[in-house]
């Protein structure tokens, strides 16, 4: 059986002897009628739980809306012009409303990357700039947590009277399912906030990717109730990135309804549980930190104990912006050190890499893991404990995978990053 898998915006192909092959694992294609501007345009005159935007902001002086990065697939600038026409209906002006780059612990987006996420006629009307987690100065104390502690977020958003989230819901990781308050915290947040949030993921055992009730998503919402998110719309996207539906309104609410339409895309579930996984980590290329969604959706597909994920991506853009990644993954001992590193700051350490590493070296620890890329060496990935192929040499890893198993079962996912598997 030849397969096809996208490969970034190339593909790979690869043979699986037919006797061991059982599917490809790939996005749902429904049918539907109406164009996007219709559907954004019906779901902000229908918000859910919630008043209509132009309610939420009318008699309010100033407005900041929080958009995904690059490593998100959202359109947001066939979002925007709807939002904006609504928001100065109301009589605010342009140059109090702010467009907000949540980038989480991702790297600073160029210019060129905000013109294309945001459309160059918003660029230049309004000021749109990147979250500063890294810049304590830019950082603004919003409140305490629960647990005690303290959030602290990106001031030009925290300064506004209102703030207006738009986001896209796939699964991930940590908190079950992407979108709703995740804009907020950890989108917005201040590196060491951004932080908990990971140390959250990684001290839990469980694969959460597509988990309906993460418990770091409930934890995750009653911190986002102390910053304030005032308004969500979130889309829903088919396996090449056109909206099929769209969420306003309240940031949970909405967000529990979105989560359905995003199964109706995102949810693919297997006839027979896998020895070996084949992934594709698309749309989830740019780097490891990112093309690790890939392991989280395979493991969905495997059996209960053991089997082999073979993940395929170019990682363009190498190990990605925490580089102590590839120390982490590869401690066995990784969990003993967040846990003592969670409460105590003056261990060294970069706590993101720290939290996402315990939770893939946990996963390693499960599974075989082997990479197939060109984007990143042998000497990373044997730092982190996994197998490694150049992606020439793809057809050689999946041989000489099977070779270690006895009449194994073999699939495929063609859209790792952002396919949930049950």
């Amino acid at each position: 059986m030849k397969i096809t898998l996208p490969y970034g915006s190339d593909s790979v192909s690869f043979n699986v002897p037919d006797e061991y092959f059982c599917e490809v694992l790939e996005p749902n294609c429904p049918v539907f009628e109406n164009d996007e501007d219709e559907v954004i345009e019906n779901a902000l005159e229908n918000p859910i739980g919630s008043k209509k935007l132009e309610e939420v902001v009318k008699g309010k002086r100033t407005v900041s809306i929080i958009v995904d990065d690059m490593a998100r697939p959202t359109p947001v600038y066939k979002i925007l012009p709807h939002v904006l026409k609504r928001i100065l209906s109301t009589g605010i002006k342009k140059e109090d409303i702010k467009i907000v780059i949540a980038l989480g612990s991702h790297r600073y987006m160029t210019e060129e990357e905000i013109i294309k996420k945001v459309g160059e006629k918003v660029y230049k009307e309004y000021k749109v700039v990147n979250s500063a987690f890294k810049d304590e100065k830019s950082l603004v104390l919003m409140g305490t947590a629960e647990d005690g502690s303290k959030i602290y977020a990106t001031g030009e958003a925290a300064s506004t009277d209102v703030r207006i989230g738009i986001g896209n819901i796939v699964p991930h990781p940590v908190m079950g399912w992407s979108g709703g308050g995740k804009i907020l915290f950890p989108g917005i947040a201040g590196e060491k906030t951004v932080a908990l949030f990971h140390i959250m993921g990684g001290l839990h055992n469980a694969n959460l990717f597509g988990s309906d009730e993460s418990p770091v998503r409930h934890s995750i919402e009653s911190w986002v109730k102390v910053i304030g998110l005032d308004f969500i719309i979130n889309t829903a996207l088919t396996g090449d990135f056109k909206i099929y539906k769209v969420v306003c309104g309240d940031y949970i609410k909405a967000h529990r309804e979105g989560v359905k339409y995003a199964k109706e895309i995102w949810g693919a579930k297997t006839t027979k549980k896998a020895d070996i996984m084949i992934v594709s980590s698309y749309p989830a290329d740019q780097d490891f930190w990112q093309s690790g969604k890939g392991l989280y959706s395979a493991e969905n597909g495997l059996v209960e104990k053991g089997g082999t994920i073979i993940l395929i991506s170019p990682n363009y853009e190498g190990i990605g912006p925490h580089p102590e990644l590839y120390e982490y993954m590869g401690d066995d001992d990784a969990h003993n050190k967040l846990v003592k590193a969670k409460d105590d700051d003056s261990l060294p350490g970069d706590r993101l890499a720290m939290s996402v590493g315990t939770a893939m070296a946990k996963m390693r620890m499960r599974r075989d893991i082997i990479m197939v890329t060109d984007g990143i060496g042998k000497d990373a990935c044997d730092a982190c404990k996994i197998g490694y192929y150049h992606i020439n040499d793809l057809q050689k890893a999946i041989d000489d995978t099977i070779k270690k198993y006895e009449n194994p079962v073999v699939s495929a996912i063609s859209h790792g990053g952002e396919l949930y598997v049950y």
